[in-house]
């Protein structure tokens, strides 16, 4: 940055210039000299016959006045940005990113550094002696970081302040599928959150399950939801494929269910207090009615099709499906 007098006119200005080798640009009173170079910083303005203010790489600033004018006045900068004869330089692969992320550091510092002293605010591992070290980021914020460098004489320093950025990980969850028929038709999985997520694991392909696909037994199917900002995060979930040929239609022991065909309205009534959560399935597999049952709960389905449908029974002392048969006249 340079500066002239702000009292000097144009014509002054190029005059001057012209006499003593200045090629940098320069203005005066016409060409907002004045606004340019009345500059304070700290209190102190930067006026001279001319002035220059130069910032180093590694953030140090000098500045001083030119008097009496002469060409060599505008040559000592070099010999400030590089006093001690090594400069402290460095980049990062990425600066914003994820929690549970790693960050590649790469030194630039320059010339004949010997060793390296890093400071990683919020980052794993805190302190590093490490040329190129990778630093992982767990907790959520702006952090600093830091680099001093020696060429075993000379040292030299670099701060820089909230450099790293790490966005918080979305939270998801998924709902426990529980049991499902394998004699059921392949279906659309449900439960997971935030919604727009994908499903995946044995048996899924483009959210829908196929519990023929991947025969008896239980499995660990998978959400995965992205956020905003790129932010991965996933929630797990069994779900247990069974044969539900040959279900008994009677209602379970210690648990009532009638009528059982019915026309559309079962009743379930716990014979004890424990609490029943309770789920209708169609042939599809999929959830058309829950209820919490402590007492007894009526399940209406005249708006339904005749046919089977399964309901599946939770407490902590059972997990089962039962047969309802749908008969209306």
């Amino acid at each position: 940055m340079w500066g002239l007098s702000p009292s000097d006119n144009n014509s002054q200005i190029n005059n001057y210039k012209a006499q003593y080798g200045v090629g940098n640009p320069c203005a005066g009173t016409e060409g907002g000299g004045p606004q340019a170079i009345n500059v304070v910083n700290s209190g102190q303005p930067f006026i001279g016959y001319p002035t220059y203010v130069v910032v180093c790489p590694d953030h140090t600033v000098h500045y001083d006045v030119c008097w009496p004018p002469t060409v060599n006045c505008f040559d000592p900068y070099f010999e400030e940005c590089g006093a001690t004869g090594i400069m402290a330089m460095f980049e990062a692969d990425i600066e914003e990113l994820c929690a549970g992320g790693e960050v590649s550091f790469t030194d630039l510092s320059t010339p004949g550094i010997t060793s390296w002293e890093w400071t990683f605010e919020g980052g794993t591992p805190e302190n590093s002696n490490e040329q190129n070290p990778v630093v992982m980021y767990e907790m959520t914020g702006t952090f600093d970081v830091s680099l001093t460098v020696s060429d075993g004489s000379n040292s030299a320093s670099i701060y820089n302040e909230e450099m790293i950025m790490i966005h918080a990980l979305p939270e998801v969850s998924l709902e426990s599928f529980g049991e499902v028929c394998i004699e059921w038709e392949p279906f659309e999985l449900t439960g997971g959150l935030p919604e727009g997520g994908e499903y995946s694991g044995p048996g899924v392909m483009d959210g829908i399950f196929d519990p023929l696909a991947v025969g008896l037994g239980n499995y660990v199917l998978t959400y995965t939801y992205i956020d905003d900002q790129d932010c991965e995060n996933f929630a797990e979930a069994e779900i247990i494929v069974t044969s539900c040929v040959g279900i008994d239609e009677t209602e379970p022991s210690g648990i009532r269910i009638y009528p059982n065909p019915s026309d559309g309205i079962f009743t379930v009534s716990p014979m004890s207090d424990e609490t029943l959560f309770v789920e209708v399935l169609n042939s599809a597999g999929q959830i058309i009615h829950k209820a919490i049952i402590n007492n007894s709960e009526i399940i209406n389905l005249t708006d339904k099709v005749n046919g089977i449908y399964y309901l599946r029974i939770k407490s902590t002392e059972t997990n089962q499906i039962v047969k309802l048969i749908l008969m209306k006249e």
